[in-house]
């Protein structure tokens, strides 16, 4: 009975220390946003995966910044800032556009309506 115990509790502690690793999995990243939350730990290796909340959905731009995602993970590596210097000019400007598509499908256009005025 100890014995069991004993494994149980170093199985737990096995899966916690998994748990906080960096995932390494080709799709290590993912997108949330308001009504989507995805699992923060990876389903192969339990490793943490790192995920980019965006304060809406990203729509039309969803393709493009998922696409951004490998850059995204490059100028970051192990840090919690980016560092764009990592980056290839190409990658810049593929980060660029992508970031862009998203601001410019998630931004707020007013309209009279919008505004509560019906003219």
């Amino acid at each position: 009975m100890n014995g069991a115990r004993n494994l149980n509790s170093r199985i737990n502690r096995l899966e916690q220390t998994l748990g906080t690793l960096p995932c390494t999995c080709p799709d290590s990243a993912d997108l949330a946003w308001p009504g989507h939350q995805p699992d923060t730990h990876c389903a192969s290796c339990g490793g943490e995966r790192l995920i980019y909340p965006l304060a809406n959905h990203p729509r039309s731009a969803e393709p493009l910044i998922r696409q951004a995602l490998p850059i995204i993970e490059k100028a970051f590596g192990t840090d919690q800032r980016a560092d764009l210097s990592t980056l290839t000019d190409q990658e810049l400007h593929q980060l660029k556009t992508a970031l862009q598509t998203v601001e410019q499908a998630t931004t707020y256009k007013r309209t009279p309506i919008a505004d509560g005025d019906s003219r």
